[in-house]
């Protein structure tokens, strides 16, 4: 569980902050809109979408047997779907999209699953 919840909080805060640093240098008068918006989407996605990936992932690790391999926290399948996020991620920077969305995409992304971890936390706490 703690894996889990460091995994979830350090990714949440890497690209929220690579995001926000990488915006605070554009030459946008609107890059504190793009912040706030990313922001709140992110809060968003978190409470309809992450938390319940959360809860989920963090059953499957209780019912796990010990001992466990690390990884197998989240099955194959989430895996890959991370493998693909990560390409995503790359594509995404390297397309010809403004970079204020861009950026904004990474702290909202981010936000959410920092925002989220706070599931896992719970559960290790209560282990």
């Amino acid at each position: 569980m703690f894996a889990a919840a460091l995994m979830w909080s350090i990714v949440g805060m890497f690209l929220f902050f690579r995001g926000l640093l990488n915006i605070w240098f554009l030459q946008d008068p609107y890059k504190f809109v793009w912040v706030a918006i990313a922001l709140a989407i992110g809060l968003v996605k978190a409470k309809m979408v992450l938390e319940k990936t959360a809860v989920k992932i963090s059953s499957r690790i209780k019912d796990r047997p010990e001992p466990s391999c690390l990884f197998g926290f989240m099955p194959p399948k989430s895996w890959l779907l991370i493998i693909g996020m990560i390409i995503l991620g790359i594509l995404l920077r390297k397309s010809p999209l403004n970079r204020s969305l861009v950026w904004s995409i990474y702290i909202a992304i981010g936000a959410a699953l920092f925002a989220s971890s706070r599931i896992f936390w719970k559960s290790w706490k209560s282990l």
